[in-house]
């Protein structure tokens, strides 16, 4: 059967993981492809021969008027992606907002502009959290979480859209999709295998999907062109489910290390998991949630063209190339990173009773957990997991304080307290530990804060380890614009010493004990 003749395509969140993967697959095979995204910053993390257009945020009132000139297909893959603890009533608008009228404004102007085929990037996770048996996409929609719901809705949007108008929808529900670039869960795995730790989850018999990126944007092509995949709802996946224990394993087979799984009651295990209000993190690890590919295989004659376990190896070898990056070794860093394991021992070992009481105050005073868990970024751009003491109440959108509509509120009393003495930066010195943090540079950002990666990337400053303080915090810290902080930042690329880390500590302790730089 011919395919659907295209030749240009929008790709929404063109930046992102996904993203990139599909503006990769895309090209390959002669697409011009343009990429929106929220800032010009932004430029340099667009793959190579994608033009680039600018939307700002994705919302109810987007301007899609220059992304979707003589543009013949969609792939909308920007969204407010799910966070584990954003609990609160407030998480459904906010979703709504993004996911669902963002989704709704972006089909309603492609139909405007005469946009033939929209393929829609949906989630696995409005057919439910858990299943029993493989899930195909006639099951019926259990959307447990705002998340879910706004991916539901929005799906339910452009079904009736293309009821009443010649735009083919085409919707995607990838499981958990892995590769170069992951984030969030799978990259802390990366982390735990590689380091040796030892996991209770011999135990564990459950089975799961999952989804090489690059599997996922060799489908969306094959979705855009070919004629039977209009008005479908496609499952897809390596097509090679499997446990979590065998997951690891496989994972200590691709980056070459020993994986260490200890046999524990799962029981005991989420019990544990209650206790420091990681329920929901456990319940991904030990639940089992697999797909029946089969209807996208008969119905576009497609199939992975990777198999899971080459995908694990390519996700292995950026996971090492990004940790192993070749950094100039100076004495000066050689002396930097001795000094930082020397201070955090020591300095673990003084707090760890006052830890300990700041824990128990901030689950006595405010519901949730006494950590927060954040994707960061770290030297070279790679994310890791960075640990504090909670400081705002749980649905707080996971943005910087500064782009809070009133942080005021956001922040729980015990919050004010800790974050004025920045006490509730003391849980990262096991970080440091780790050497995945310093004492000293620029404070690492959110995966999400995409500007203040993008001035540091063009001024060389993501080439630094993130720091507990910086020479940022000090000279303003919450009162300091992103780029203002980049300066500072770049000032500290150049001028870095022992001596100069010290005197940014002494500073740093100098502002705690005076509560000095903190705005909100």
């Amino acid at each position: 059967m011919a395919e659907v003749p295209l030749k240009r395509v929008l790709v929404s969140g063109a930046n992102g993981f996904v993203g990139r993967a599909v503006c990769r697959s895309l090209l390959r095979q002669g697409w011009q492809v343009r990429g929106a995204v929220r800032s010009t910053l932004l430029k340099n993390f667009l793959e190579p021969g994608v033009e680039m257009s600018v939307v700002h945020d994705l919302g109810p009132h987007t301007d899609w008027t220059h992304a979707l000139t003589d543009v013949d297909a969609v792939v909308h893959c920007a969204a407010r992606v799910h966070m584990l603890s954003e609990r609160a009533a407030d998480a459904a608008t906010l979703y709504h907002r993004t996911n669902t009228a963002g989704t709704a404004r972006l089909a309603d102007m492609s139909v405007q502009f005469g946009v033939r085929r929209f393929l829609y990037m949906s989630s696995l996770k409005v057919l439910g959290e858990e299943s029993g048996h493989r899930l195909s996409a006639s099951d019926v929609s259990e959307p447990h979480d705002p998340y879910a719901r706004s991916k539901w809705d929005a799906e339910q949007f452009l079904i009736q859209l293309a009821t009443r108008t010649p735009l083919e929808v085409v919707i995607v529900r990838p499981p958990l999709v892995y590769g170069p670039g992951v984030k969030a869960n799978f990259l802390a795995l990366l982390g735990l295998v590689r380091m040796g730790v030892p996991l209770p989850l011999a135990s564990i018999r459950n089975v799961r999907s999952f989804l090489y990126v690059e599997n996922l944007a060799d489908a969306i092509v094959r979705c855009l062109t070919h004629p039977k995949a209009a008005g479908e709802t496609f499952l897809l996946s390596d097509d090679d489910d499997v446990s979590t224990p065998e997951l690891l394993r496989r994972l200590g087979d691709a980056l070459g290390v020993r994986v260490r799984l200890v046999p524990f009651s799962p029981r005991i295990l989420s019990i544990v998991a209650h206790v420091v209000g990681k329920t929901n993190a456990l319940r991904r690890l030990t639940g089992s949630l697999s797909i029946d590919p089969r209807h996208i295989k008969e119905t576009l004659d497609w199939k992975p063209p990777y198999s899971m376990d080459k995908g694990l190896k390519a996700t292995a070898v950026w996971y090492l190339e990004c940790r192993n990056k070749p950094t100039p070794i100076s004495a000066v860093s050689l002396l930097k990173r001795l000094f930082d394991i020397l201070l955090a021992a020591f300095l673990l070992i003084i707090f760890a009773l006052p830890m300990l009481v700041i824990a128990l105050l901030v689950r006595w005073t405010s519901k949730g957990p006494a950590f927060h868990w954040s994707d960061r970024v770290g030297m070279n751009n790679a994310i890791f997991r960075m640990p504090k003491f909670r400081t705002m109440y749980l649905g707080t959108p996971q943005v910087a304080t500064h782009l809070l509509k009133d942080p005021e509120a956001s922040i729980t009393p015990m919050g004010r307290f800790l974050r004025k003495r920045s006490l509730d930066e003391l849980p990262q010195l096991l970080i440091i530990l780790t050497g995945a943090m310093s004492f000293v540079g620029p404070r690492p950002a959110l995966y999400n804060q995409d500007d203040l990666m993008a001035l540091r990337t063009e001024r060389g400053v993501h080439h630094l380890l993130p720091g507990l303080t910086g020479w940022a915090q000090v000279n303003g810290r919450d009162r300091l614009s992103v780029a203002e902080k980049v300066e500072y930042d770049a000032y500290y690329l150049t001028h870095r010493s022992i001596w100069f880390d010290v005197v940014i500590i002494a500073k740093t302790l100098q502002q705690s004990l005076l509560g000095v730089g903190v705005v909100h």
